[in-house]
């Protein structure tokens, strides 16, 4: 075989293993892009359902609050009431049950409360709503805290009620407004 035949021949098989070389290198390094840009697709999209997550929970405290500002806000009312019709029924010597409508509607608003409450995530806010339950229910169950007052006596423990109760809802609105205020400024971390 003469020289440059043989010399052409390991040209073209050297370029032939070379493009074929060139070829598996090119499919190799595809392959590794290729698991790189779905590992960071993968990471992304994780990081997109987390971050969607945060948001989410945070919207749904943010209403469990209002809602739970709003439940407060009826139970003061109610307990208000039935401390009124309490003291009311003092002053002529009667120590009756609530009328049905309100005692359903303090049962009802209690209900709300407890589930609501139960939904927040803050151990404080939730220390705070109990408090408030409980002076709620000792102010408004039973009527026998009056029995037995009159005149100035009977009208100071009223008012002494009344400014009890005033000052708990006082501080669960301020510990609940913050909490609501807490959501409400929450955004998420930038990246």
């Amino acid at each position: 075989m003469e020289p440059v035949v043989f010399t052409q021949i390991v040209i073209a098989a050297a370029t032939l293993l070379a493009s074929l070389g060139g070829y598996l290198l090119a499919g190799l390094n595809e392959r590794r892009r290729d698991a790189r840009t779905l590992a960071r697709e993968l990471q992304l999209r994780g990081t997109e359902r987390e971050s969607r997550r945060d948001d989410e929970a945070h919207t749904f405290q943010r209403e469990i609050l209002l809602a739970l500002q709003d439940a407060v806000q009826l139970m003061a009312r109610l307990t208000y009431k039935a401390m009124h019709f309490d003291h009311m029924q003092a002053r002529e010597g009667k120590y009756t049950h609530l009328p049905d409508t309100l005692s359903d509607d303090m049962h009802s608003n209690g209900v709300d409360v407890r589930r609501l409450a139960s939904r927040v995530l803050d151990a404080g806010v939730r220390a705070a709503v109990d408090a408030f339950k409980d002076t709620s229910a000792r102010l408004s169950i039973s009527p026998r805290h009056l029995q037995g007052l009159v005149g100035d006596d009977l009208e100071n423990r009223a008012t002494s009620d009344i400014m009890e109760l005033h000052e708990g809802f006082e501080t669960l609105t301020a510990v609940l407004g913050e909490a609501v205020r807490r959501e409400i400024a929450w955004r998420p971390p930038v990246e």
